[in-house]
């Protein structure tokens, strides 16, 4: 009798853990951080050329130039205005994430 009331608690406990997987996996995420608090999403799939230049001219600007692709960002110089702007843009997202004025145009 303790033999079966052992198997029959395995079989239990085997169809709750088979059940606590899929809502284990649907929370699966990947994030990176210094233990601080700081996180940030991982960039799996980076944006092309032809698509950042879209995206920096779907925010206003023209005569869009890529300079130097560095650590999932990149520079562009681009004119807005009649200014010409130093722009940092992300290549997982298109975003400007930092914007310098260089010189009129």
């Amino acid at each position: 009798m303790k033999i079966a009331s052992m198997l029959r608690a395995g079989a239990i406990g085997l169809m709750l853990a088979a059940t606590a997987i899929p809502a284990q996996a649907a929370s699966l995420q990947f994030h990176f951080g210094d233990g601080f608090g700081y996180r940030r999403a991982a960039c799996l799939i980076e944006l092309t050329d032809s698509q950042i230049r879209r995206a920096v001219a779907a925010q206003g600007y023209r005569n869009i130039y890529l300079n130097v692709a560095n650590d999932r960002r990149i520079q562009v110089r681009a004119t807005k205005g009649e200014w010409v702007y130093l722009l940092k843009v992300s290549t997982c997202t298109g975003t400007i994430l930092d914007r310098n004025r260089l010189r009129r145009s």
